[in-house]
């Protein structure tokens, strides 16, 4: 039996919560997180059409990339979208939970499933950096540093890049005096114990922090875990919007946006072509809405821009500096996240998770 509440929290080690931007509304959007779940669906829109598929294939929790609750909510007028909608899965008793920014900023997220489509060669680089990073600090007996280094690994902490496992440790001694009530690991209470410990050092995404610091209390043999975590200037590796790669080989703007349009199914538009017949190899993509990134690209180095929304001025802008743009679509662009969330997602759980067959 597998309640609404696990598949939310297996949603969200694919899609941490923290990585979301403030004004989105990522989470649960309707539902009984105790609810039983026997089968989920992923598609990208809160839809009729979604919702009347989910219906016919007895799906009782539905995954959206777009909330269904966005930007507030003062009425539910349910003869209008989003409130008839909401309704809906209420009376029938449906769970709907939206990974949005969560999922755009993740590690694997909508880029990367967006340049893997476009067949672009890694490796791959951030466009936008998102997510904070955290030093967690432990003392721990001599004996058992491995164990809790191990603990510490397996919570995806000590990640450095293409290193793993990457800790510090300072030796020194520990100083303690357990009360009546104590049950002291080492030594005996209602004395000053001595105890060579080891400081053990990591660095966490923030989003990790709090599973990294709970294997670390469960895995310390101590009573009472002496473990700091504190802030660290910049990103976790491979969190953030966009992602830059390279073609197999060299194309024209103009094959460029044939080959988009072919990969993806849905047909592009070249919007910005500042040096017409030169050859890109190096191409930038987000997935969605990303004309607000034109300039963060640019400072990529990357020669090409693919990504959804571009409008007149984002045009302009692209192409002053020195940017092909092609705009395939909002939701062109976040399609192709959807199998692999759904694949991870069914990875994880033994529920069936079936993506929509709706495509926008």
């Amino acid at each position: 039996m597998t309640f609404a509440r696990t598949v939310m929290q297996n949603i969200e080690t694919i899609a941490p919560p923290s990585l979301a931007e403030p004004w989105d509304n990522c989470g649960l959007q309707a539902g009984d997180p105790s609810a039983r779940t026997s089968r989920v669906l992923v598609a990208l829109t809160p839809l009729p059409e979604v919702f009347d598929e989910a219906e016919e294939k007895e799906a009782d929790f539905l995954l959206f990339h777009h909330p269904l609750i966005f930007g507030g909510l003062e009425s539910v007028d349910i003869s209008s979208y989003p409130g008839g909608l909401l309704a809906r899965a209420i009376r029938s008793g449906l769970t709907v939970y939206a990974a949005h920014t969560s999922y755009d900023a993740a590690p694997g997220g909508v880029s990367v499933a967006l340049a893997e489509t476009l067949r672009l060669e890694g490796p791959l680089k951030v466009v936008a950096p998102r997510g904070g990073l955290r030093k967690l600090v432990v003392f721990v007996p001599e004996d058992d540093v491995e164990a809790v280094a191990d603990a510490l690994s397996e919570a995806g902490a000590g990640e450095i890049g293409d290193y793993t496992r990457c800790t510090f440790r300072t030796p020194g001694t520990g100083t303690f005096l357990g009360g009546e009530g104590s049950k002291p690991h080492l030594g005996e209470k209602g004395r000053l114990e001595r105890v060579a410990e080891v400081r053990l050092e990591t660095v966490v995404p923030e989003h990790l922090a709090r599973k990294a610091a709970a294997a670390v209390i469960a895995t310390h043999p101590y009573e009472e875990t002496a473990l700091d975590i504190h802030p660290l200037h910049g990103h976790p590796e491979g969190c953030g919007y966009g992602r830059v790669g390279t073609l197999t080989h060299s194309m024209t703007p103009e094959e460029l946006r044939g080959h988009v349009s072919e990969r993806l199914g849905f047909p592009a538009r070249l919007v910005a072509d500042p040096e017409p017949g030169r050859r890109v190899e190096r191409i930038a993509v987000l997935g969605g809405s990303g004309g607000s990134f034109i300039r963060e690209v640019a400072a990529t180095g990357a020669e090409a821009y693919v990504t959804g929304d571009l409008d007149y001025h984002d045009a302009l802008l692209a192409e002053s500096l020195g940017l092909t743009a092609i705009d395939a679509g909002h939701a062109a662009t976040e399609l192709p996240c959807l199998e692999p969330f759904a694949r991870r997602l069914a990875e994880r759980m033994d529920v069936p998770v079936e993506v929509s067959r709706a495509r926008r």
